[in-house]
């Protein structure tokens, strides 16, 4: 009697088992029975004309209890639609006899070209996608922002090292913010050549693309205090906004002393700023950068890589760099004054210091290049999350000269090559005492009430000329005891 029992219970179960299932599987015709969305409106951060948006996606849940069909999926706009979608792999303007299981999802890409018009505002376009499920029409509204821009793209493909890159088309050029530019390829300001972009300009770069400043070529960046110029990738989306290796570098080359960049941000690229005097391009007479009230961060590889080179540098900081935030070889003669270099690089494990200093250069044939250096670090601050717990590297070869100092600086070290005691090299320091920045995750380094770089930078390297009597936001250092050491004065 109990087996006939429990062959019953089970046959029971069996059997409501495969009626659930059957009710399932049985295609719903019920107008009741509708879809549901992630989002009902997909929107895509502002768009430059010419260009695809990033891919975006939402899900079409069945909430029901049987399986649903869409006797259609399209964009209400048609062929003629600035939008594409792709339903579960599906590219298509139109899509019919979807089917979606009880409980089950699809996903729904889209993504938008916008064409080019006279605007020089962002403006708006919009279409949305249709769902038509047992007489019943329901939609998804697609919204994109769209900006004209300038565009410079590659018109020469020399291959053999060489990446795809154009040619400004005149001896002189000037960027207004009219507009923004946008690069694609590299953008090369030839011999003789020189770009200058005003205050308020946004450059973008396309993956891999970068600015090259030719042997003899000329970059003047005239940013300000109210409108900086800003050098970033061409994704608009907020997962992008931080995001480094978007695009290459600046590259600046030999032979010219009027490359100026000031009141600048460089970001999210792989090199902020490459000023390389390259031994192919032969001898073209002393190179200059002076770089000012400038921010570089979020570089996948450098902040600031410089190769016997001149450069001036005060105002700046720079930040959250995969190697090195200033690393200069083979020679130079480099000056920088209350400058931050503060690398708290979270992307992955960071093994390099911040700054790295050599007179020399291996090249690619393994050959040792060495040239007279001189570098001076004043009232300025290193420091970063390296867990060696060591942000600076010097290795100097005797076979030219290599002078180097730091003073009234805060920095970060335990080289036990370097020795801290050595007046040579340092002078009036605090080493190893933390400079508490405001908010290190926000990339915020203004100086905090308790800081110990309060004060402690030297008036003296103030009023070397050019004077700095205010710091990059505009505050003045003159109306206390002493400048901070650093790129900010702090403010109660």
């Amino acid at each position: 009697m109990k087996s006939s029992f429990y062959i019953v219970v089970l046959l029971g179960i069996m059997f409501l088992g495969f009626g659930s299932s059957c009710r399932k599987d049985e295609l719903t015709v019920n107008p009741s029975d509708k879809l549901s969305f992630s989002n009902d409106s997909v929107y895509f951060d502002t768009v430059f004309t010419t260009l695809s948006s990033v891919t975006k996606r939402f899900r079409v849940y069945n909430p029901n209890g049987k399986r649903i069909k869409i006797s259609s999926i399209r964009l209400a706009g048609g062929s003629s639609s600035l939008f594409r979608i792709n339903v579960d792999g599906v590219p298509a303007t139109s899509i019919t006899d979807v089917e979606i299981d009880a409980g089950d999802s699809i996903f729904v890409f889209a993504e938008v070209t916008i064409d080019p018009n006279n605007e020089l505002n962002p403006f708006v376009v919009s279409d949305s996608i249709l769902f038509e499920t047992n007489g019943n029409e329901q939609k998804v509204l697609l919204v994109a922002y769209g900006r004209n821009a300038d565009f410079y793209r590659p018109d020469q493909f020399l291959g053999n090292g060489f990446p795809p890159f154009s040619i400004l088309p005149n001896a002189n050029t000037v960027w207004t913010n009219e507009r923004p530019k946008v690069v694609i390829g590299y953008l090369v300001v030839d011999s003789a050549q020189t770009l200058t972009i005003e205050a308020g300009t946004q450059v973008y770069l396309y993956n891999n693309s970068g600015l090259w400043v030719y042997k003899q070529g000329t970059l003047v960046v005239n940013g300000t205090l109210q409108d900086s110029v800003v050098f970033q990738g061409v994704r608009k989306e907020d997962e992008y906004r931080e995001e480094p290796g978007q695009w290459d570098r600046i590259w600046i080359n030999q032979g010219s002393l009027g490359n100026k960049i000031n009141y600048a941000v460089i970001k999210n690229g792989n090199i902020g700023i490459q000023a390389e005097d390259l031994i192919e391009l032969g001898d073209a007479g002393q190179s200059r950068l002076t770089l000012s009230n400038t921010r570089i961060r979020n570089m996948k590889a450098f902040g600031i890589y410089g190769v016997n080179y001149q450069i001036e540098a005060w105002n700046n900081v720079v930040s959250n760099c995969g190697a090195y935030t200033l690393a200069l070889i083979r020679g130079g003669n480099y000056n920088f004054r209350h400058c931050t270099f503060a690398n708290y690089w979270s992307g992955n494990v960071r093994s390099e210091p911040s700054v790295v200093l050599s007179n020399a250069q291996t090249r690619p044939d393994n050959s040792v290049v060495v040239a007279p250096m001189d570098f001076s670090f004043l009232n300025g601050i290193v420091y970063g999350n390296l867990q060696s717990g060591n942000e600076l590297v010097v290795d100097g070869l005797a076979d030219a000269p290599f002078n180097w100092v730091f003073k009234n600086s805060l920095l970060k070290i335990d080289n036990p090559d370097i020795n801290t005691a050595d007046p040579l090299h340092f002078e009036a320091m605090k080493f190893n005492e933390d400079p508490g920045f405001a908010d290190v995750n926000a990339q915020n380094y203004k100086l905090t009430a308790s800081s110990v770089a309060r004060n402690w930078g030297s008036s003296s390297f103030v009023n070397i000329p050019p004077v700095i009597a205010e710091d990059i936001d505009g505050v003045s250092r003159t109306t206390d005891e002493a400048p901070d050491a650093g790129a900010f004065e702090f403010v109660p």
